[in-house]
């Protein structure tokens, strides 16, 4: 019985001692994020600590051969974050053997009607090589040059 009224004492005692404090004074009002890759110079940079990669990328002159569309430009990154703009010869290939239609219908030339049609022969028979998409009707040999940089099996 002692000790539990001295624990509870004690307890009482830590307890009156502790004091609330906000964190949030104590947070930076800004970040440090580096920026590299399709930009005219790598550079790291200070910002808001709300600032978006859109914001973000207002600190720098990306190239002509950035491709934006690849960065989620509303995102907030983190203190520290690195941003890298990516290039647009580095787009991710697509694969005709396991592409949504949404997927297909994004390279130039392949309407939905076409990428339906791939669709429809992927189900058939599968691609066992790239040529094969020329026995799709719609992809001729001029198509498909076009395509075969952008695409995989």
């Amino acid at each position: 019985m002692k000790k539990s009224v001295f624990l509870c004492a004690l307890l009482l005692l830590f307890i009156s001692q502790y004091e609330y404090r906000d964190l949030s004074v104590y947070q930076s009002t800004t970040k440090i994020v580096e920026i590299k890759g399709e930009v005219q110079q790598e550079k790291i940079v200070e910002v808001d600590r709300d600032a978006t990669v859109d914001e973000i990328l207002d600190n720098v002159e990306v190239t002509d051969f950035a491709d934006l569309s690849a960065l989620n430009l509303t995102m907030n990154p983190e203190n520290h974050a690195v941003i890298v703009v990516p290039s647009l010869s580095e787009k991710k290939k697509i694969s005709i053997n396991t592409a949504s239609l949404e997927e297909l219908d994004t390279l130039p030339g392949i309407s939905p009607a076409v990428a339906q049609r791939i669709l429809d022969y992927r189900k058939e028979r599968g691609f066992q090589s790239l040529e094969e998409l020329k026995n799709v009707k719609g992809i001729g040999n001029v198509l498909f040059d076009r395509l075969k940089d952008m695409i995989t099996l």
